[in-house]
């Protein structure tokens, strides 16, 4: 009686190990936020088509960043902070959205308003 006590005892311990193993993550060292990761950094672009002063303007969104198209130039700008819209710095360019319309301003010259055309994602 003792033999089949200890044999059942056994049986019942192993039965648990093997449960618990069975649920138990197969691929330890992935996490629950592996997932997240891989969707923010997926790149996606989209990008606008403004009017300022008449002059068209391309800006393609990628991002913490943008590149800007204007009068035949290329601008490579980053995303700052803004109290409201968004806002892009760099290589002396600011420009600024907020619903549809835009400032674009060179060297903290007088600042060009723009006019959303278009938004192409």
């Amino acid at each position: 009686m003792h033999i089949q006590k200890f044999f059942s005892q056994s049986f019942l311990v192993g039965l648990s190990v093997l449960g618990l193993a069975a649920c138990s993550s197969v691929d330890k060292d992935r996490t629950a936020y592996d997932d997240t990761y891989e969707i923010e950094n997926t790149e996606q672009t989209n990008s606008a088509v403004y009017a300022c002063n008449g002059i068209p303007l391309n800006i393609y969104f990628h991002a913490e960043q943008a590149q800007l198209s204007w009068e035949e130039k290329t601008y490579l700008l980053t995303h700052a902070v803004s109290a409201s819209g968004a806002f892009y710095l760099g290589e002396g360019v600011s420009f600024w959205i907020h619903d549809d319309s835009a400032e674009l301003e060179f060297n903290d010259m007088e600042k060009d308003h723009c006019r959303l055309v278009r938004v192409e994602s």
